[in-house]
């Protein structure tokens, strides 16, 4: 049962961060520049809605705040973030696992503009090539969202925002260096003549890296990464947009290097059909491409989708049906794989009752390679007051094998069963003028997830049924020049039949960050820690937990000039997310950006 989750520390939090809500009803004087604490969310519902009306537990990371920490890589943006662990194979550029909720990390789902990004071969999403440059917003949507987004939203998705162009012309420049040699370079130029936008990025990031394995040298990255984002808008309301992003470079390994390339193209037409009727046609080709140069090895993987989806509104009713069409195709010299179709309808509700909100989903798909899978949802929630909501969601979703899993030679297994879970959720947040706070406790069952393990006596691929249980807490408040967030998550994730503890990821997290404005600039700081984590099934090795803390400034020393300084995991700690591979080091980095027009 879900109350038996529930560990007297929650109880004592939610006393805390009432008292807490109390204190703010006095003091909610927030400055000009405050980061909102009530943005609006696309990924939970498909459609803008404020975070507390979406019945999800969601983050949103704002420009703001990206630009703010200075974030080198997505994983510096994600890292303990509510529900969220990260397992890094090193640093600058190496393989990262996005774990939320203790699902694989093949759960999460990636999303880029609405375009999902991942390997098929691999299953998981390349989150570190994406420079965070080219970011301008993301937002974390926890629980199971396949209704929506189909196989893989098991954990929950994350979408990152590309940058649009605004109604002024715009030049950015920036350029930046620092420890292990690297080196980055930004320029992106925008504006918008006669209802149509156009947005050019072009960006180089370059360093040394650090020493990731004991005994071994500095393992490197490069990336080079452009993006083109267009758009028209027609006076009858009708839109049609293109992007392209290509992200490609050279990654160092120990003892070895490859070539890789993530691009994306996608192509959108939205017409208002009706005045309560809005109808949109997205379609998209992604690529991911990684080639080891020593021995050759290639993986590369298409994915060509269409999504057509349509808006309807009946009073304060809302009401979004589509179907949505995909195929993987992959190139890899290891094994051979058939192409995989999938083909899907979906459906949701959102009605408002006034105090009382309530969400309704339901999708079905057709794969080529497993078969047909049915997937639900149900979501409710209440206004205590102006300021507290409480919700309550139940949902289904699943995953499918990847290539790897099904064919990888003597280690994959073609009989795996897709993962199918159930999640039911409680939450509770508040929302005041300069403060916020959000509480869930969730209970997940994942049945057959497919997990890589040797704990049979060799590595392979195997189902095993889990039970993962966790408790999320978030908060965050701006008090004259102060803007504060904070994040906690307890987890409890276990192979149901051994009891073992699924490994990389962490029973406790948390993360703080400080920010403090001035007239010309600001400074801040974010401590990031997580507790010892299982190194694979069934083994009683475990990772040793760690804290690491950035650190940062800002100044704006002439018109349209800006310099920035931070110091990453500023007290060098030496730590391990994945068994074997070391983080960076302490690192000193500092960034000059002008702006013109």
């Amino acid at each position: 049962m879900i109350t038996q989750l529930t560990p007297p520390a929650f109880t004592k939090s939610i006393v805390a961060l009432s008292i807490i809500s109390a204190t703010a009803l006095q003091a909610d004087v927030a400055t000009a520049d405050a980061l909102p604490l009530k943005p609006l969310v696309v990924t939970a519902t498909s459609t803008p809605l404020e975070t507390a009306d979406t019945l999800s537990s969601v983050t949103v990371i704002t420009r703001e705040e990206i630009n703010a920490q200075q974030a080198q890589e997505m994983s510096e943006l994600l890292a303990a973030q509510p529900g969220v662990d990260i397992s890094s194979n090193g640093g600058y550029g190496k393989a990262n696992s996005v774990y939320m909720r203790g699902a694989s990390a093949e759960s999460t789902k990636f999303l880029l503009d609405g375009i999902p990004l991942y390997s098929a071969t691999s299953g998981g999403a390349p989150f570190e090539n994406i420079p965070t440059s080219l970011i301008d917003r993301l937002e974390i949507v926890r629980g199971p969202k396949a209704t929506l987004y189909g196989a893989d939203a098991v954990g929950g998705v994350i979408q990152a925002f590309l940058p649009e162009a605004g109604d002024e012309k715009q030049l950015d420049v920036s350029i930046g260096g620092g420890s292990f040699d690297t080196k980055t370079a930004d320029a992106t130029l925008s504006g918008a003549s006669n209802h149509s936008q156009y947005l050019l990025s072009v960006g180089s990031f370059k360093t040394d890296g650090d020493i990731i394995k004991e005994g071994e040298g500095e393992q490197g990255y490069e990336n080079e990464n452009l993006l083109l984002n267009l758009g028209h808008k027609f006076a009858s309301g009708a839109r049609i947009s293109g992007l392209i992003m290509n992200s490609e470079g050279r990654n160092h390994y120990v003892g070895d290097e490859n070539d890789y390339q993530v691009q994306v193209i996608g192509l959108g037409v939205s017409v208002p059909v009706l005045e309560d009727w809005d109808t949109e046609l997205k379609l998209s080709q992604t690529r991911n491409e990684s080639t080891t140069l020593s021995s050759g090895d290639k993986y590369d993987t298409k994915t060509q989708t269409a999504r057509w989806s349509n808006t309807i509104w009946s009073g304060d009713h809302e009401f979004v049906v589509g179907a949505e069409t995909s195929e993987d195709r992959i190139e890899v010299t290891r094994y051979q794989a058939p192409d995989r179709r999938n083909e899907a309808a979906f459906a949701q509700s959102l009605f408002d009752f006034g105090s009382t909100s309530l969400q309704l989903n339901i999708r079905q798909d057709h794969n080529s390679a497993y078969g047909d899978s049915t997937t639900g949802g149900i979501a409710a929630g209440y206004k205590l007051d102006e300021i507290h909501t409480v919700r309550a969601s139940y949902g289904k979703a699943f995953e499918a094998p990847t290539f790897n899993d099904l064919y990888y030679p003597n280690s994959g297994d073609p009989t795996l069963k897709a993962t199918k879970s159930e999640t039911l959720e409680l939450g509770i947040r508040a929302d005041h003028d300069a403060m916020f706070w959000d509480a869930a406790v969730f209970d997940a069952s994942y049945g057959d997830m497919v997990i890589w393990s040797n704990y049979t006596g060799s590595w392979a691929a195997y189902n095993v049924d889990s039970k993962v249980q966790g408790v999320e807490l978030a908060s965050g408040i701006t008090l004259d020049q102060w803007q504060l967030r904070a994040a906690f998550t307890w987890l409890d994730a276990k192979d149901q039949d051994t009891g073992f503890q699924l490994p990389k990821r962490a029973q406790r997290s948390a993360r703080f960050s400080a920010d403090r404005l001035f007239d010309k600039g600001q400074a801040g700081i974010t401590l990031m820690g997580a507790t010892g984590r299982a190194t694979t099934l069934g083994s009683a090795e475990t990772l040793t937990g760690y804290v690491t803390i950035n650190v940062r400034a800002s100044y704006d020393f002439a018109t349209d000039w800006k310099a920035e300084i931070s110091v990453k995991n500023a007290l060098d700690k030496s730590y391990q997310t994945a068994k074997g591979y070391f983080n960076p080091g302490r690192g000193v980095f500092l960034t000059l950006n002008y702006s013109a027009f």
